[in-house]
Formats: structure tokens, C-alpha cells, sequence
């Protein structure tokens, strides 16, 4: 038996994007930096993704689910599958939620919790703006909130982050922070998908007893807890493609 997490992260009307280049991040934080095109999903190849699940009978998973399958040996539904939305952008507000919540899915959102603003900004498709506390919390009937950090989710050009620089009780300090504003402070989503064996103990140590990474492929009993794989909805994702990532390993 096995499951599929996909991950996405900010939404577009196609008429309101330009893909030719990176899109800068507007934080609460003090922190530049640019989301890749390829990160994106265009809203009607999202909503077809949506419909293909819904059509096809899938059963969106929660965290306690996927809990209770390592812990407690119990089944998923063969047709299932983690929805999963990084760094809390504005536009899985506006234009996810919306989907979601028509068709009674379930969805996980990793906070960055250093990210969220105190106030609503006004929606701009030139930047990809992070959500207020306030904006988040309105979703609480579809999604659930797990740990992106609070101030760790920061890279380097030498391709390392902040949450490996921190030391190991700045990185304690940092995960219970967030975990105590999140609703599942125990499941982590590594920034960037950057990790090492070493930020693996790391984490063991703190207290994270699940992560995600964004290597792709299927989620078995066997697949370390600290490692969960997940698939990563790029722009412009066929239906076809799409089906081929939520139907792979669903055999076994």
C-alpha cells in the first residue's frame, strides 16, 4: 500500500502572468527572493486537476491519516492522495480555496510563520504575496496548517539555507515557535526541498517527527518518515501528466 503528496505552491489566471521570469516574494520577514515560474499553477489547469479527482472518486488525505498509517497500521483508501500547499501565498486564498472547498477536499498548508503578515494586503499577480494570520485562519475548514519554520526558511547562493546554518537549540527555539501557531507541529516541510542526513537527525532531535521532501515518487511503509517523497505540480501540467504522478505506485 502506498500514497502520493503533491505539492504546489501559487496560482495564476493565465492572462495575468508573465512566465518568462521569476516572480519576488513580498514577506513579513525581512527576506528577497524570486518563486520560479515552474512553481506556479495556471487556475484552469488546476481546476481540471481538481475535477480529474473528484471525478475519479480520490479521497483527499489528512496528516492523522497518514499518522495512523505508519503508527497504527491502518489502510488508506486506494484511491487517496496528500494535497499539499507551501509558504502560504495569497493566491491559494483566492483561487485554491474556493475548489477545495466545493468539492469537500482536504488540504495541508506548510507555514512559514515569520512570513505571515499582521494585516491583508491588497492581491497583485506581479508579486507573489504571502498571507495575513487572518487570511489563513478563514481556511480552517479545508486546510491544515504544519511547520515551515518561523525565520529559517532563507537560502544562500552557495545553495545551503538558513534553517542548516541555525544552531541545533535556535533550530529547537525556531520549530517550537511555529509549532505552537500551526495546527500539526510535528510535521515539517524542508525549505526549499534542501536537506542533508545530518539536518535528518537534526530534525529527529528537535522534535519533527515527519517531513516532506520534494523528491518525487510514492510514500510506502518502508519510505523513512523524515524523507516523505513528494510530486510537484509544475506549470503548465497536463491532465495527462497529471494523472501519470496520482496513479503511480497506487498498486502496491
Amino acid at each position: 500500500m502506498s500514497f502520493n503528496v503533491l505539492m504546489y505552491h501559487e496560482f495564476r489566471e493565465s492572462g495575468d502572468f508573465d512566465s518568462t521570469k521569476p516572480s519576488s516574494i513580498s514577506v513579513a520577514q525581512q527576506y528577497q527572493d524570486a518563486l520560479p515560474t515552474v512553481l506556479f499553477s495556471y487556475l484552469e489547469n488546476f481546476k481540471a486537476q481538481m475535477d480529474y479527482l473528484k471525478t475519479e472518486g480520490y479521497h483527499t488525505l489528512t496528516l492523522q491519516e497518514i499518522k495512523d498509517f505508519y503508527e497504527k497500521g491502518a489502510d488508506l483508501p486506494e484511491k487517496s492522495v496528500l494535497l499539499t500547499f507551501d509558504d502560504a501565498f495569497q493566491s491559494v486564498h483566492k483561487y485554491a480555496y474556493p475548489i477545495l472547498k466545493e468539492y469537500g477536499f482536504h488540504a495541508v498548508c506548510f507555514v512559514v510563520l515569520g512570513w505571515l503578515s499582521q494585516e491583508t494586503q491588497s492581491f497583485d499577480p506581479n508579486r507573489s504575496i504571502v498571507m495575513s494570520q487572518q487570511e489563513l485562519e478563514k481556511m480552517q475548514d479545508v486546510f491544515e496548517c504544519a511547520n515551515h519554520t518561523t525565520y529559517l526558511h532563507m537560502r544562500y547562493t552557495n545553495g545551503t539555507t538558513e534553517m542548516q546554518a541555525a544552531s541545533l537549540e535556535e533550530l529547537k527555539k525556531d520549530l517550537m515557535i511555529c509549532g505552537e501557531y500551526v495546527d500539526v507541529p510535528d510535521v515539517f516541510a524542508y525549505p526549499f526541498g534542501i536537506y542533508q542526513s545530518n539536518d535528518v537527525k537534526r530534525l529527529a532531535e528537535s522534535g519533527i517527527r515527519y517531513a516532506f521532501t520534494t523528491l518525487p515518487g510514492v510514500n510506502t511503509k518502508e519510505t523513512p518518515l523524515l524523507e516523505l517523497h513528494r510530486d510537484t505540480v509544475t506549470l503548465n501540467c497536463t491532465i495527462e501528466e497529471f494523472k501519470t504522478i496520482v496513479e503511480r505506485g497506487k498498486d502496491k
